[in-house]
């Protein structure tokens, strides 16, 4: 038999979800603006391709 969450319970996934929702908006900011200015500057510098790197790329 299962019980329902303890208030306890509860306001720990508040706390958690509204942190993480927090966090969440600062990720997506870094990876849209500060992880793809970097990877624009590896791009012409020529460094060499890393995993998870999406490169620019056209035929010649």
């Amino acid at each position: 038999m299962t019980s329902p969450p303890t208030q306890t319970q509860r306001d720990a996934y508040h706390h958690a979800g509204t942190e993480f929702t927090e966090l969440l908006v600062e990720l997506r900011a870094l990876i849209r603006d500060d992880l793809t200015g970097l990877e624009k500057k590896l791009e012409a510098a020529g460094a060499p391709w890393t995993p998870g790197r999406i490169p620019d790329w056209e035929m010649e």
